[in-house]
């Protein structure tokens, strides 16, 4: 039996704050890793974003009509790009129920630790289009001078 697609979700991953930094003379190289629906997308790496990335990028993932959570659970990682193994910096999620009934969602995911521990936030920006014509990107809620803006 296939998969029947209703949509797509548009994810703009757009920036993060107060990740958590274990660099002591250099600053970080912060990627996102979006999972959804068993599709997996990420980020480039923001080179020496440190602790207040931004990375503006639009990742989409296709939404199915079966609701069991494994399709409607989000899910958000942060990880610094390093020379030998890349380290995670926190992993947050969401149900995005509601972002398939109202169409959109703009506001902070909460990182954490595998331990807990809040570890930051990543601002998402989702719109879900519902099968038909190839969506086109919205205008962000954000003002354009805080859109790109570091805290």
């Amino acid at each position: 039996m296939s998969k029947e697609t209703i949509g797509t979700l548009v994810v703009v991953v757009l920036k993060a704050r107060h990740l958590r930094d274990k660099h002591s003379f250099y600053k970080q190289d912060p990627y996102a890793v979006i999972s959804l629906n068993g599709v997996t997308r990420r980020t480039k790496a923001d080179i020496k974003g440190g602790q207040h990335p931004v990375w503006d990028e639009e990742l989409r993932f296709p939404v199915y009509k079966d609701s069991i959570d494994l399709h409607r659970e989000l899910k958000v990682e942060c990880w610094s790009k390093e020379p030998k193994a890349d380290d995670m910096i926190g992993q947050g999620k969401m149900n995005i129920e509601e972002t398939l009934t109202t169409g959109e969602f703009d506001d902070w995911i909460q990182m954490y630790e595998p331990s807990g521990q809040a570890r930051g936030e990543v601002y998402l920006e989702m719109t879900f289009y519902a099968a038909g014509p190839p969506p086109v990107r919205r205008p962000s809620k954000l003002l354009p001078k805080d859109r790109l803006a570091r805290p």
